[in-house]
């Protein structure tokens, strides 16, 4: 989930201590049953493109800042193309993650863990990467969307079990299409309680999603703003 992920490695803990987190409660079968069912879906999908709105909000400000744009997922890659209010483009891999600001001509280069790396394969990760990072509780539909169609969706809230994503993240909640077998929406709060949340429309799935390389012009300036800090952390 593109929320997260930004969280953890523009704040440093790109490195995931799985081997620490607390054991999650056992899920209710019908919840497991139903989530496994969206797993097997969402396995299928080869491709996604879609649109998607970002608003943040905070204390500071009286209104929400918004960012739009499109995002398309083909494998293990995946591109976001923010349009408005100011243009950029975050290419995410298994093994780094490229943001560029074609106004400022800058390209930022950040390494991803291997295990980020797969939470970063897809909008809706894989069960279970999701379940050794998070414990999972069942959410009112009205929370997250109007004229709510339990047929169709399941609303669920994510609380981290893993120390290093406690330390950004307290609550991520997320409605999927059972239907499609794909996130629709998530919902951040992070540790100083700021929300944030991320809306997807126009999904198409397993369609061309072009090409989704990164190239930059000659004379972008290319910069690693978080390299050398994990030889200063003691913990690693």
């Amino acid at each position: 989930m593109k929320l997260v992920l930004l969280a953890m490695m523009l704040l440093g803990a790109n490195t995931v201590a799985a081997n620490t987190a607390t054991q999650p409660a056992p899920l209710e079968p019908a919840l497991t049953a139903r989530l496994t069912e969206i797993d097997a879906k969402a396995s299928r999908i080869q491709t996604i493109v879609a649109d998607f709105r970002q608003e943040k909000f905070t204390a500071l400000l009286s209104k929400p800042l918004v960012s739009t744009g499109t995002i398309r997922v083909r494998g293990a890659e995946m591109r976001w193309d923010t349009l408005k209010p100011e243009r950029s483009i975050l290419a995410i891999n298994p093994t780094e993650a490229k943001v560029y600001y074609p106004d400022q001509k800058v390209m930022e280069i950040y390494a991803l863990d291997r295990r980020l790396g797969e939470l970063a394969a897809s909008p809706l990760p894989r069960l279970a990467s999701l379940k050794q990072r998070f414990s999972f509780a069942p959410l009112e539909l009205s929370e997250l969307m109007s004229n709510p169609d339990a047929k169709r969706y399941v609303a669920l809230a994510l609380k981290p079990i893993d120390p290093a994503l406690q330390q950004h993240v307290e609550q991520v909640s997320v409605l999927l299409d059972a239907e499609q077998g794909c996130l629709v929406k998530a919902e951040v709060i992070d540790g100083d309680g700021d929300r944030t949340t991320l809306s997807f429309t126009n999904v198409k799935l397993n369609i061309d999603p072009g090409d989704l390389h990164l190239t930059v012009p000659v004379g972008t300036r290319i910069t690693r703003p978080l390299e050398g800090l994990s030889s200063k952390d003691p913990s690693r």
